[in-house]
Formats: C-alpha cells, sequence, structure tokens
C-alpha cells in the first residue's frame, strides 16, 4: 500500500500540574533519518524510544519534539548562578580592557548562557515518574502521525495510477502505428531508389533483403511488450508494504524501454506519444520519492 514520507502529528496531555506537548513531522529522506528531543530528565530513554520508532517509521526525515508545560502547582521559577555569572563577567571584563573591546552589552550576552538562568520546578524535583503519561501522549500523536501518511499516501496512489495508465494510453498508439510505419519506411525507400536507378535494373532479391535487415533493426516489438510488463508489475507493487524504493527501480526500467522506442522508432507519430510517456514518467519519478 502506498504511503507518503511526509507527515505530521501532533497530541496534547493536560495533567494537574503541566502539559504535555508531542509534534512529530517527516520529510523525503533516503533512509530513516530520526532526531528526537525529550526533556532532559528523560534523555536516557531516547535510546529506547529510538529503537521502538525504528520498526515503525522505516523511512524519512523524522523529528520528535516531547515539551512540557508546568502549570498550577509545578508552575517553574528562574534561579541565576550568581557565582558563575560574575567569574564569567569579570573574566570577559578583564579581556575586554586588555584588548581594548567594549563590554556595554555584557550582561545582556551573559544571561543567554543556559548555565547562567536556571529553570527549575517547584515541586516533584524527580519523585514522580511522567514517562508513562509521556509515551502515552507520544503513541497518539504518532496514530495520528501515520494516519496522516496514509491519507496522503491515498492521493499519491491515485496520482499515480493516472500516470501509469497515461503512458499505457500512449503505448496503445504507439503499437497501432508500428506496422504502418515499416511499410511506410519501405515505400520511402523504393522511392529514393528509383531516382538513382532505372526502373527494372533494381534487385528486388537484394532490396528484400536490405529491407528485412532495416526492418529489424528498427523493430520495437520487444520493447513494447517490456514497457507493457513494466507497467503492470508497477501497478502490483503499490500493493505492496513499503514499495517506495521498488517503484524506484521500476521506473527506471519503464524509461530504459521508452526511451529505446523512442531512439529506433523514427517516425514522427510515434515520438509525440514519446514525448508524453517522458513527461508523465519524469511526474512518476518525482513521486515515487515521497512514496515510503
Amino acid at each position: 500500500m502506498v504511503v507518503s514520507m511526509t507527515g505530521f502529528g501532533n497530541a496534547v496531555s493536560e495533567l494537574s500540574d503541566f502539559n504535555i506537548r508531542v509534534e512529530i513531522k517527516s520529510l523525503n529522506s533516503r533512509g530513516l533519518d530520526l532526531s528526537i528531543r525529550v526533556p532532559k530528565n528523560y534523555s536516557e530513554k531516547e535510546i529506547t524510544l529510538r529503537s521502538k520508532l525504528s520498526t515503525r517509521l522505516q523511512r524519512g526525515k523524522v523529528t520528535i519534539n516531547v515539551d512540557l508545560e508546568p502549570t498550577g502547582a509545578r508552575v517553574s521559577k528562574s534561579l541565576i548562578n550568581k557565582e558563575l555569572l560574575l567569574s564569567y563577567y569579570n573574566e570577559l571584563k578583564s579581556i575586554g580592557a586588555s584588548e581594548g573591546a567594549s563590554v556595554d552589552n555584557l550582561f545582556s550576552s551573559l544571561i543567554t548562557i543556559p548555565e547562567i538562568i536556571q529553570i527549575q520546578s517547584t515541586e516533584n524535583n524527580g519523585e514522580r515518574d511522567d514517562w508513562p503519561d509521556i509515551e502515552k501522549t507520544l503513541d497518539e500523536a504518532l496514530e495520528k502521525f501515520e494516519s496522516f501518511r496514509r491519507t496522503e499516501g491515498e492521493a499519491l496512489h491515485k496520482e499515480l495510477v493516472s500516470y501509469i495508465n497515461s503512458i499505457s494510453n500512449c503505448l496503445e498508439k504507439v503499437v497501432k502505428h508500428k506496422d504502418s510505419r515499416i511499410d511506410k519506411i519501405k515505400s520511402d525507400l523504393r522511392e529514393k531508389l528509383m531516382q538513382i536507378q532505372d526502373e527494372g535494373r533494381i534487385d528486388e532479391n537484394r532490396f528484400e533483403q536490405e529491407l528485412i535487415y532495416f526492418a529489424e533493426k528498427l523493430d520495437i516489438t520487444e520493447e513494447i511488450v517490456r514497457l507493457g510488463a513494466h507497467l503492470k508489475y508497477f501497478l502490483e507493487a503499490m500493493n505492496e508494504a513499503a514499495p517506495g524504493k521498488k517503484l524506484g527501480f521500476i521506473s527506471q526500467e519503464i524509461g530504459r524501454e521508452i526511451n529505446t522506442i523512442g531512439s529506433k522508432a523514427n517516425d514522427a507519430l510515434i515520438q509525440k506519444d514519446i514525448v508524453l510517456m517522458k513527461e508523465e514518467l519524469e511526474k512518476i519519478k518525482e513521486q515515487c520519492l515521497n512514496v515510503l
């Protein structure tokens, strides 16, 4: 089943003393590029979380943010590390004086350092394990994320089918022109020969031999059969699980047959259909990059 690699999902859990917010976003990627940001108190959970999510997400550049917003009894307060602040200030002021640099905005710069301003909760200083609530919220966001991917995948499926059908229609036109094209080539060759030789002096046997060789060289029957098989296989592969890479490979084979038909066709009508097929194939390749 076609599933989009791009997706979005979020979830919020409102508890008595804090809110949990989880946001998951993903973009295209050759493999799985997973970025996880969790509260500092739960950094040791990241490895377990990464292992759990790797089996479900499979591919894509995925970013997961988990934020805790204290409310009520858990409202946070700011503490200034005065000793560290003065240490930085005096050292930088000394360097500024020796180098002739301005220290006018030194304080405003120092307070942006994470170690200077420390946020602490007024309650529950590690006494309660909030991870089960965080994990539950994460699962809710993940469900929405995967639902978003499936919905986008349905739209992708319809587009890919329409592009494949368009190529199939062009291929049917090529098949109709295939045989008449040989008759035209034969007629053109005979006309050119008549222009350089007296009628009656043409060796019909030799002419037929050369014509057969020329026709075999321009024969596109095998390419037409292979292209039809690739188009059918593409539609079948879309029903498999996570077919993105396979669809990319099949589209390469489709392009190879289209190019060969175009180079061997030697016919204006067929070339028009080839151009249309190439245009649809480019759309397919672009969309395949977004298929899981």
